[in-house]
């Protein structure tokens, strides 16, 4: 034998022992690492995922599409990915969906603040009456610390499509809680009226509820600062557009996602209720994919967004997206990108509020977003804290 020949047989040793070693760990719900993101973007070029948008989190999202690749497999639909079903990933030989994706040359990232990942030195302890802000519009950064509120906004931007939503982190207590804001005689202002005779911190949408009132539509359960001021809604998994889906907050800082007739207003006030934004569709639910959120053709289009959701009672996440802009910018998000943007953040309950032109988010009477043309005026808002 030649040592030509050897050498050869000695390299294909080296990479079959190499095979051999190589070892996947069961991926199951709560996961986290560069393997769960491997598989997800294998997954992405099998068209089991829409986008690249995601992390190394293996959450309900991933389990779900797991078993929709386990189906599409003839395997059993487990949810959690075993060394088999990841070499059958991987091999290249997975059934995929007919609308996979052409793999690119070059992987595209996941998304990325547009600003850098770090934060200014905030101070550990603000003195009692005064208030920390940061606002920097141009690295979209903003921050708000006073007493035990704390509310982060950071701008980003997602690689591919180049959409631009905002992200808040809010961080309140039973003193500084969600709170809702109503015109003089629900009358219709621009949003920047309404932010600033509100007087909050953080200033958003809600659910557009007064414009259904002015139409004579039905309005949904709405309750605002423990008053019931509707009561009429759909069935519930109405095929309308909202579907009244309910977001209640309640006494104790936490919210829950409900289907729109699960409860009447005056059982949400003998639960606690405090204020339910009615608008849907739900997004999330009890750490899960909302109803429809498995679905891709559901209310599939992009557009302007707004959602709210709970990780744990008093700890809010809140997603704002650009949208309808000119086309050479961001046209928005799908319903499906807000809910999975939620989970892979710990959002326990979430429901997506009105969009489009209402969407509006200030900080500090500073709008943060855009929507381009058609902005609409309204009649309410929710948000944190007080200016002084």
């Amino acid at each position: 034998m030649t040592k030509r020949l050897l050498s050869l047989l000695l390299i294909l040793l080296l990479l079959l022992g190499a095979a051999q070693a190589t070892e996947y760990r069961t991926l199951r719900e709560g996961d986290r690492g560069s393997d769960v993101l491997a598989l997800k973007r294998a997954m992405y070029y099998l068209g089991y995922f829409t986008s690249l948008n995601f992390g190394d989190l293996y959450n309900g999202v991933t389990a779900d599409r797991v078993r929709q690749l386990q189906r599409m497999n003839g395997l059993e639909e487990t949810g959690e990915a075993d060394a088999a079903l990841q070499e059958l990933v991987f091999s290249g030989q997975a059934v995929p969906t007919k609308g996979a994706p052409k793999p690119t040359a070059v992987p595209t990232p996941p998304p990325t603040p547009i600003v850098p990942q770090g934060t200014p030195d905030v101070p550990e302890k603000i003195p009692e009456g005064e208030a920390y802000v940061f606002a920097d519009a141009n690295d979209g950064l903003w921050i708000y610390r006073a007493g035990d509120l704390y509310i982060t906004v950071r701008r980003m931007r997602e690689p591919v499509s180049q959409m631009v939503w905002f992200e808040a982190d809010i961080q309140a207590s039973d003193a500084s809680p969600l709170q809702a804001f109503l015109t003089d005689g629900r009358r219709f202002v621009p949003a920047k009226d309404a932010a600033a005779q509100s007087k909050y911190v953080l200033a958003f949408t809600d659910d557009f509820f007064g414009y259904r009132v002015s139409q004579k539509q039905k309005v949904g359960i709405i309750i605002r600062n423990g008053k019931i001021l509707a009561d009429k809604t759909y069935r519930a998994d109405h095929r309308s557009y909202p579907n009244l889906e309910v977001l209640a907050v309640f006494n104790d800082g936490s919210m829950k996602a409900f289907v729109s007739d699960a409860h009447t207003a005056s059982e949400y006030l003998e639960m606690g209720a405090v204020h339910t934004l009615a608008f849907g569709p739900i997004l999330v639910s009890e750490g899960s994919l909302g109803p429809h959120m498995s679905d891709d053709t559901y209310y599939h289009y992009r557009e302007a967004r707004c959602a709210l959701g709970m990780i744990e009672p008093y700890h809010y996440i809140l997603l704002v997206t650009n949208g309808n802009i000119d086309k050479s910018k961001t046209k928005g998000a799908y319903m499906q990108w807000l809910a999975a943007r939620m989970l892979e953040l710990g959002v326990q309950e979430a429901v997506n509020l009105d969009g489009g032109g209402t969407t509006a988010l200030f900080f500090m009477g500073e709008q943060l977003n855009a929507t381009g043309k058609g902005k609409r005026s309204i009649s309410s808002m929710i948000g944190f804290g007080n200016i002084e």
